[in-house]
């Protein structure tokens, strides 16, 4: 199954109000953020499909975040807190590193605050977007899977564990 075919997956599990937001958003941040990779994570204790846009392979490396929530949709900024001179109008919420403005429409993503928070991550990210370049889906979701499933292994009690042959 291909990354995009993933991702189309898990676009469909939201309602169809949501998920035709989040896709359309998705399509204005490849636009706005070229040549980026596109990191996909499923958050299935919080029901969150979150796709980061990163200059590497690496989803905590990432510029900004969109962020589908079964009743909205987050745009998210890693830096966030230090975008504090470019939100005038005070948008970002949240009081950790990470901000986060919500977005009820794709129109809300075309408004000039928040295209001035884009911009102002973009020059503090200190990546520079080259228009010619394609970035690439990258699906970390069934890492997450893995992941969670080695913790609870490892989270067993020692008795119920396999023993392990003693080295000599």
């Amino acid at each position: 199954m291909s990354a995009e075919t993933q991702l189309a997956s898990y676009f469909a599990k939201y309602e169809p109000a949501v998920a035709k937001l989040g896709k359309a958003l998705r399509a204005k941040l490849r636009a706005r953020l070229p040549g980026l990779f596109e990191v996909v994570y499923v958050y299935e204790n919080q029901k969150a499909l979150v796709i980061s846009y990163s200059p590497t392979e690496h989803g905590y490396e990432g510029l900004c975040t969109l962020g589908l929530y079964p009743d909205k949709v987050k745009l998210f900024f890693a830096k966030g807190a230090q975008l504090s001179k470019a939100d005038a109008e005070k948008r970002l919420q949240g009081s950790g590193a990470v901000r986060h403005v919500v977005l009820d429409r794709v129109a809300d993503f075309d408004r000039a605050e928040i295209q001035a928070l884009m911009a102002a991550a973009v020059k503090l990210a200190r990546v520079r977007l080259d228009g010619s370049a394609k970035g690439s889906v990258i699906i970390r979701a069934e890492a997450q899977k893995q992941r969670a499933r080695r913790a609870k292994k490892a989270a067993r009690p020692a008795a119920t564990r396999r023993p392990t042959k003693a080295r000599r």
